[in-house]
């Protein structure tokens, strides 16, 4: 049990600069359980980047990895506003900030959790917390909704991501629990279920293996791909019109939703570079929203495969990045620096044969400044595309 000496030395060197210093002057302190209070520092500081609301220096956490596959406070709080009822279960508890945020949408929650330990400090921390309707019970997720016979609005799983050996896996028949064998029993005790995968999931492959498949999420958070959500329910549409919506968090971008079919009637002929270049966000590209969002928008593909758009005119309130195009040229170094008042930008690379650095080394730039590189291949070929945001 933590005393409250351990704890308030736990507040005390929160922000200690030198944590290993801290652990070899741990005979200064022999009554403290050093090791303890190093790994504490080091969760709470992980926990302040992913969760700075739920933050607490009182809370109590597991080691690092737990901390590293929780979800964000950011995509917690978009999930739990997707849904709202009288009861749900998350089955796959972990750290417990996805079952915190859903439990301010339900009457009353479920957190299930196979590992006592983690089980054992959720408490704790919900507690802490004020979260009060929150029933927290040890179990696998197959066990636990054999044995509780209630049922449920909604049901949530975020199936673990390592395997044996510790490393990421992404396909669900890789992960634990097995979302797609779980399905029969998840739609047979709740009208409802939310899976959380991998960004890595290909969406085409996810629908095949879970099969009940009502709407997709792509969530990407300031521009990264986090997390992919499959709602399953007893009755959905085909395949092609499943609803997939890109959401970009803290972007100030709109949502931008369409279908598989969709996606494959739009036409988005190539044509030259215009005034104006457009780069969609990471949630669109993982979406492979490629032809639908040119269609949408009346945008020109530069290329079929390169994914990069223009327009004469300026249109704004676009789910992308927007850039005044100044100039294009070849791949050629001194072509390029004749288009910039110094030998600096920021270079994106797109359907093009070197990586960024490789194109900044041989364009002997410099990284940061306020022109923008777009190194891919258009219609003239391989070219580089200078631009201003």
């Amino acid at each position: 049990m933590e005393s409250a000496r351990t704890r308030q030395f736990i507040r005390e060197h929160l922000h200690d600069p030198d944590l290993h210093r801290l652990l070899l002057s741990a005979s200064k302190w022999p009554d403290l359980p050093m090791p303890y209070i190093v790994q504490q520092i080091e969760a709470l500081r992980k926990l302040h980047d992913k969760a700075p609301d739920w933050f607490d220096p009182a809370l109590r956490l597991p080691p690092g990895l737990s901390i590293e596959q929780a979800s964000s406070e950011a995509t917690a709080r978009f999930k739990a506003g997707l849904f709202s009822g009288e009861r749900m279960a998350d089955l796959t508890g972990g750290l417990g900030i996805d079952a915190f945020y859903f439990a301010q949408r339900f009457e009353r929650l479920w957190y299930v959790e196979q590992q006592p330990d983690l089980a054992e400090l959720a408490r704790y921390n919900f507690a802490l917390k004020g979260q009060n309707n929150i029933a927290c019970a040890t179990a696998e997720a197959a066990e636990f909704l054999s044995d509780e016979q209630a049922s449920f609005d909604l049901l949530y799983l975020d199936p673990a991501r390592r395997d044996n050996q510790r490393q990421k896996v992404f396909r669900l028949s890789d992960c634990s629990p097995d979302a797609a064998a779980l399905c029969p029993l998840l739609l047979a005790r709740a009208p409802r279920a939310l899976i959380k995968t991998a960004p890595l999931l290909d969406l085409k492959a996810g629908v095949a293996e879970l099969k009940q498949v009502a709407r997709i999420w792509v969530v990407a958070l300031r521009d990264e791909v986090k997390e992919v959500l499959f709602l399953l329910e007893r009755a959905v549409p085909a395949p092609a019109d499943i609803p997939v919506t890109a959401v970009n968090l803290e972007s100030g971008q709109p949502d931008f939703t369409f279908t598989l079919q969709e996606e494959a009637a739009a036409e988005a002929p190539p044509g030259p570079l215009q005034a104006w270049l457009y780069e969609p966000n990471a949630a669109i590209l993982k979406a492979g929203a490629f032809r639908s969002f040119a269609a949408r928008y009346g945008l020109t593909k530069l290329h079929p495969n390169s994914h990069l758009y223009t327009s004469y005119e300026k249109i704004s309130g676009l789910p992308a990045r927007c850039f005044r195009v100044l100039g294009v040229c070849k791949y050629e170094k001194k072509a390029v620096q004749t288009l910039l008042p110094e030998p600096r930008g920021n270079i994106t690379t797109r359907n093009f044969p070197d990586g960024a650095e490789a194109v900044r080394k041989k364009l002997g730039l410099a990284d940061g400044g306020d022109r923008y590189l777009f190194a891919t291949k258009t219609n003239q070929g391989n070219q580089i595309i200078v631009c201003e945001k």
